[in-house]
């Protein structure tokens, strides 16, 4: 777990079972000089805030992974941990314009650095989808040798 916020840091819980998503998100808040914590499910999410660790605002994707979606996550927090804020999104365009307004500082050029979050976070995925296409692939001539 990291070390506790500063007094006057807002916590921020960010579950999504995307990583690129998770990591680029997380990295724009941090930066942003936001407390934040990270889950890839909704079971991660609720062990964190089992902790009762002081947390301002669930950012979560709609569709987690997993047993439970983020509107069962939201439902949890709602009944154990009320007085936390709670961001559904399921658009990468929609949960970075959420970071974005998280820590949007006055007289920012809102349109841009939504654009450039946004951007990253889309060439990152696609990077992976290009990784992901050559190993797929290869399986997929195998088999038709093996045919």
């Amino acid at each position: 777990m990291p070390a506790n916020p500063k007094k006057n840091e807002r916590t921020i819980l960010l579950a999504d079972e995307d990583v690129i998503v998770r990591l680029v998100i997380a990295q724009y808040l941090r930066g942003c000089g936001l407390h934040v914590l990270e889950a890839a499910t909704s079971q991660e999410a609720k062990a964190i805030l089992q902790t009762l660790e002081p947390i301002d605002i669930l950012l979560s994707d709609a569709q987690l992974a997993g047993a439970e979606s983020g509107f069962a996550l939201a439902q949890w927090v709602r009944r154990h941990r009320p007085g936390v804020e709670i961001m559904l999104h399921i658009s990468v365009t929609s949960k970075a314009a959420a970071a974005f307004e998280l820590c949007c500082p006055p007289g920012a050029n809102k349109r841009s650095d939504l654009h450039s979050l946004t951007a990253k976070i889309e060439a990152m995925a696609a990077q992976r989808r290009r990784r992901a296409r050559p190993q797929q692939s290869a399986k997929t001539a195998r088999r038709r040798k093996q045919s």
